[in-house]
């Protein structure tokens, strides 16, 4: 166990478990300005992975527009060919 814990970004001292409370001593990563950069970080790395899924899951739907586009072409060209075959029959 140490009894000292430094930032894990620049090394400064920023707990003794003898000055601090236990809880804080063990959870305690970073010095308040690596904190700040850190945080900074994380947000940007969460809004980036955010967009990413959002950039995938508006492909997807792109694709799957194109798809019914296409679909929906293919049964209205189907619809007016029966058409015609039934005016024939009658």
């Amino acid at each position: 166990m140490t009894d000292i814990k430094y930032c894990r970004r620049c090394g400064a001292m920023i707990s003794d478990v003898n000055n601090t409370d236990w809880y804080r001593h063990i959870s305690v990563k970073y010095c308040p300005d690596c904190r700040k950069e850190s945080d900074r970080q994380k947000t940007a790395l969460r809004v980036y992975e955010l967009r990413q899924r959002k950039k995938q899951k508006d492909k997807f739907r792109d694709e799957q527009l194109e798809l019914l586009k296409v679909e929906n072409e293919l049964l209205r060209k189907r619809v007016i060919k029966l058409r015609e075959e039934t005016e024939s029959l009658q």
